[in-house]
């Protein structure tokens, strides 16, 4: 464990304030800048531990190569600075404040060599309910900040918060949800319920594209009978070692009654990118013709094919490769916002943010989200909205409510793809 992450808690310990107050409830407020990354350098990632006795810890990484260090002259030492700050509140609709903290975290390093910074603060909310934790951290020497909204579920002591991912090697928080078989992985229980096994059933699922907005099916149920499923021990710590060995997902069950539990992904190795070219044709399906489509996956040489396709839709190798960075960053973005139970890419809110970009405004509430392109109450704008589902996967699936009446907007920004037209800071 590094000298900062030691150093990190104690000062979130001892400064952090509490307190109460009334402000604008999230669900009023234009949240678009959650899904926009373009050129941003600062992204935190976070992670939830549920504990007993009504204490949550928010696990944080930060890289220090997101961060902007500033020498001083007198010692030549470097320093970055960041502020965190949280506001809680018992759902999205609320302007009533449960709690609220702020503090400034300054690491002091005479190398500037590339490292992640942990750090974790600590919240007592009553379990039962389900709350909304507003983030915002700020690089204080960029003056740049970001937000992240976070999903407090304390209803049940057996939903994938009750579980904490480590790295097996440095005995800290993996945070992602996904890993391959050479991630070496330790999965700790909370015990809120007395659990000496961990059932677990894996998945190995191909999940389809979403078909365009304006295409009304229904999608197809799940099938919850998994594909194999075995029990792990757990240890005198409630932890268990784990490797995702194989493709698909595993769902870790503390209660056989229940169908709640840690959802931990593989996909492809390089994900939320994307490099085999196969996968770079799958997601080109809705801005290329039918027949494009169909010659691009039975070229010889589908790189070459990729890159012609793009060079005619630009008519230039210059402006094709600004397209290619633009689209395929897109569908990168998608899988980081909007992976659940498959890659992001596939999902509703995917595929509407590959064809059309981040959206100017989004308003999130519990039960969904709305998407609006142009100017709020304008008749020419276009407003998606996503139904949130519940999912024993993943609190990340939304379904949208789709149209005939999007059709015309949806070929519009197909148009603009296939005229080249599409902005390279337009992600």
């Amino acid at each position: 464990m590094n000298r900062f992450f030691s150093i990190l808690v104690i000062v979130l310990a001892a400064y952090f304030f509490q307190g109460c107050a009334s402000t604008k409830s999230i669900s009023n407020s234009n949240l678009s800048s959650l899904y926009k990354r373009g050129n941003k350098l600062l992204e935190p990632e976070f992670d939830v531990f549920h504990k007993k006795h009504g204490q949550t810890d928010v696990h944080f990484k930060v890289n220090t190569k997101q961060l902007l260090y500033v020498r001083n002259p007198a010692d030549s030492l470097y320093s970055g600075k960041i502020k965190i700050s949280y506001l809680l509140y018992k759902h999205f609709d609320s302007n009533e404040l449960i709690d609220s903290a702020s503090t400034v975290l300054t690491d002091v390093t005479d190398s500037l060599q590339s490292k992640n910074l942990y750090g974790k603060f600590s919240l007592t909310i009553p379990i039962g309910n389900r709350y909304i934790l507003r983030v915002k951290t700020t690089d204080l020497n960029r003056k740049q900040e970001t937000e992240k909204l976070i999903l407090l579920d304390r209803e049940t002591p057996t939903n994938r918060q009750n579980f904490l991912v480590l790295n097996e090697k440095t005995n800290l928080p993996f945070f992602k949800k996904y890993g391959t078989e050479k991630d070496s992985l330790r999965v700790v229980y909370n015990m809120l319920l007395a659990a000496d096994e961990v059932t677990v059933d894996f998945y190995q699922r191909d999940f389809p594209v979403a078909p365009p907005p304006f295409a009304v099916y229904k999608r197809e149920p799940f099938s919850y009978e998994p594909d194999s499923s075995f029990t792990v021990t757990t240890g005198s710590d409630s932890s268990f070692h784990f490797t995702p060995s194989k493709k698909g997902f595993y769902h870790f069950k503390v209660d056989s009654k229940s169908r709640e539990g840690l959802t931990f992904y593989h996909f492809d190795k390089q994900f939320p990118e994307i490099y085999k070219v196969e996968d770079m044709i799958s997601a080109l399906r809705f801005i290329t013709s039918k027949r494009e489509y169909e010659q691009l996956q039975t070229a010889q040489n589908k790189k070459v094919a990729v890159d012609s396709f793009w060079i005619q839709l630009a008519d230039s190798k210059k402006r094709a490769r600004e397209l290619i960075k633009t689209f395929y960053n897109r569908v990168q973005n998608a899988n980081y916002f909007f992976t659940s139970y498959k890659e992001g890419w596939k999902t509703d809110r995917g595929i509407v943010y590959l064809v059309f970009g981040p959206p100017e405004i989004v308003y999130k509430s519990s039960t969904g989200e709305s998407w609006i392109y142009g100017e709020e109450n304008n008749y020419l704008s276009t407003t998606f909205n996503f139904v949130k589902m519940n999912n024993p996967f993943s609190d990340n699936d939304y379904l949208l409510k789709r149209s005939p009446s999007y059709k015309n907007a949806w070929y519009r920004a197909v148009e603009k793809w296939r005229e080249g037209r599409v902005s390279s800071l337009d992600y």
